[in-house]
C-alpha cells in the first residue's frame, strides 16, 4: 500500500522536473510556451520557485518515509538486546545446576 509520503515524493519528482523545463523554455525565450513580452522573466522565476518548492516537498517526503523505516528498525534492535539481557539475567538466577555426566560420576 502507497504512503502519502510516497504518494507526494511520486507528484513531487515529475513536477519539480517539469517546472525546471517549462522555465528554462520561457527564460530562453522559446516559441513552443507563449508568455507576453514583458512578464517573461516574472513567469520564469515564478516557475523556478514552484521547482524550489516541489524539490522541498519532496526532500520533505523522503526524509518522512525512510527515517521512518530507520527509527522502526532502532525500535526492533532495542526490544531483541533488551530480551536477550532479560535471558542472560534468568539464566543467572538459575542455581548452579550440575551437568548429568557430573551427577553420574558422583554417583558411581
Amino acid at each position: 500500500m502507497v504512503s502519502c509520503a510516497q504518494y507526494c515524493m511520486f507528484i513531487s519528482a515529475p513536477g519539480c522536473v517539469v517546472m525546471t523545463y517549462l522555465g528554462f523554455l520561457i527564460a530562453i525565450g522559446s516559441e513552443t510556451v507563449y508568455v507576453v513580452p514583458h512578464s517573461r522573466v516574472e513567469g520564469a522565476f515564478a516557475l523556478f520557485i514552484t521547482a524550489v518548492l516541489y524539490a522541498i516537498f519532496f526532500a520533505i517526503s523522503y526524509n518522512s518515509e525512510y527515517s521512518q523505516i530507520q527509527r522502526s528498525q532502532n525500535v526492533d534492535e532495542w526490544i531483541n538486546s533488551q530480551q536477550i539481557r532479560e535471558a542472560e539475567m534468568e539464566m543467572q538466577d538459575l542455581p548452579n545446576q550440575k551437568q548429568p555426566e557430573q551427577q553420574v560420576q558422583e554417583q558411581q
